[in-house]
């Protein structure tokens, strides 16, 4: 079986299809229970505190890989704004759905996302490129800069390992979690500039020494005039 799929991954395996088309829901059926718990929103409490003088200026924001929104509530209420989300779980958009009635949740990929431009004032990616294919992460990238307005805000959870490399993702055979840091994809340009960074460990909310199990919250502006 292993075989196979390796075989598959030779040929166009796309990861973030196996992510739409069951992954997904694994992913959610395994982690319902910390995606609801308070203690593991310390990323969205330090997007309150970074931006907290510009809650004025922030009236929608979108989450990419929001599983069933607790987190988008979360910073929605905090900012008063319209909440929007996408995750290729249909199960955690359906469960979404029911717990929060007023976002906008959808099951989509990061590659595609079902917004107009210059839609919104902040873009979150919820700890969901490490598993973006390959081929598919810098549509991604373009994705979430086309659907942000100018002035806005990017905040990327995600690893954050001294040395860009890859692991086998051990809940699928064939797939795998790329670990890099994201936030260099935004501002190597000049276009994003770097407003805070803070660092976590993969488990909890302090940093660890562990460059394998290290994770980062990256807050980035969208600078209006990039020249």
């Amino acid at each position: 079986m292993e075989k196979d799929m390796q075989q598959e991954v030779s040929l166009g395996f796309n990861q973030s299809k196996v992510f739409i088309e069951s992954e997904g829901d694994g992913w959610f059926e395994r982690n319902k229970t910390a995606v609801n718990s308070k203690s593991s929103f310390y990323e969205t409490e330090t997007i309150k505190r970074v931006l907290q003088h510009y809650k004025d200026n922030i009236n929608n924001v979108l989450e990419i890989g929001c599983g069933n929104g607790a987190k988008l509530f979360d910073l929605c209420d905090y900012f008063k704004a319209t909440g929007s989300g996408i995750d290729p779980s249909a199960a955690a958009v359906k469960n979404g759905k029911e717990l929060h009635k007023d976002l906008q949740l959808s099951v989509s990929t990061a590659s595609k996302l079902p917004y107009t431009d210059d839609n919104f004032d902040l873009v979150y990616f919820g700890f969901c490129l490490y598993l973006v294919d390959r081929n598919d992460i810098f549509k991604a990238a373009a994705e979430a800069d086309r659907v942000l307005k100018n002035g806005g805000f990017l905040a990327i959870l995600d690893f954050d390992p001294k040395q860009r490399h890859k692991r086998a993702y051990h809940h699928k055979p064939g797939l795998f979690s790329f670990k890099t840091s994201y936030a260099d994809f935004f501002t190597a340009g000049g276009h994003y500039y770097l407003v805070a960074k803070e660092s976590f460990s993969h488990g909890a909310s302090h940093f660890t020494t562990d460059s394998d199990e290290r994770v980062s919250v990256s807050i980035l502006y969208k600078e209006p005039e990039a020249y």
